[in-house]
């Protein structure tokens, strides 16, 4: 982070590009909590950035790792700050400054954050938590959520995935939906991976076991689409984009791939003529 220049304001018209693009996915690089204030920051990429062939952001990816999360980003990313208490929610002012140095407060503070976690998430930490003997009842009420096995797996292969472990975050999807087969996020995620893998026959495939549960996704529509422009199917490409566009009209993901297949299908029908 030595290298980035640190004197003006992160633009926040950036940011609100990317929090209103309807394929973007965030990573929490400090998660708010009573500790630090309420106060959050968020890295905001674009989760198909990879498929199409944007290259590595060594600058976000530096930001993370400083953070002590191992994260490749590709393509575009933009950080943002935010308070958020339940009640109040309010974006912060973040200066490039701010990112220009390892050192930098909320850096080490989500380097401390991200290590407790790990710590806390390790096989060693879950073990001994289930080795300790239980607790007699106390007086107040507590509501513990129980986590389904293919939802754990599912969760198991989006951070695969994040961390740009493909075939990892495939077999854990795999997994998840072998234990659950009706788990649509799961197929989707999987898309998302084939895709990045050029495994555009399973992606495809899986897109269409996501439409049967959700008819209306339009994530499952762009990535099937996104297979099948890739595999020279144009037209039906374009048809995927358009129900994309039906569900989400003012989606920019949806209208760029259209406007980019047709483009495509015109050239190839000019060709043909030629």
């Amino acid at each position: 982070m030595q290298n980035i220049p640190g004197n003006s304001d992160v633009d926040e018209a950036m940011l609100d590009t990317a929090t209103a693009m309807s394929m973007v996915e965030h990573t929490s690089l400090l998660s708010n909590s009573k500790d630090n204030d309420f106060i959050g920051i968020n890295l905001y990429t674009d989760d198909e950035a990879s498929f199409s062939g944007a290259g590595i952001n060594q600058r976000a990816s530096e930001i993370a790792s400083c953070c002590g999360i191992q994260l490749q980003v590709n393509g575009d990313a933009f950080i943002g700050r935010t308070f958020d208490n339940g009640d109040d929610f309010k974006r912060l002012n973040f200066t490039v400054s701010e990112v220009s140095s390892s050192s930098a407060a909320w850096v080490q503070e989500a380097r401390k954050q991200n290590e407790r976690k790990r710590q806390r998430d390790s096989p060693a930490a879950l073990q001994a938590r289930l080795a300790e003997p239980s607790q007699a009842a106390k007086p107040a009420a507590v509501t513990v959520r129980e986590v389904a096995p293919a939802e754990a797996l599912k969760e198991q292969g989006n951070i695969a995935l994040k961390q740009g472990k493909l075939a990892e975050a495939v077999r854990l999807y795999s997994e998840a939906l072998e234990t659950d087969s009706t788990l649509a996020a799961a197929y989707n995620n999987r898309a998302l991976a084939h895709l990045k893998l050029n495994n555009l026959a399973d992606a495809e495939a899986d897109c269409g076991y996501v439409l049967r549960l959700e008819p209306r996704n339009v994530k499952a529509f762009l990535r099937r689409g996104s297979a099948r422009e890739a595999m020279n199917r144009l037209q039906e490409a374009i048809e995927d984009y358009k129900e994309a566009i039906v569900l989400e009209p003012k989606s920019k993901e949806a209208l760029s791939k259209l406007s980019s297949a047709r483009q495509k299908l015109a050239n190839c029908k000019k060709d043909v003529q030629d």
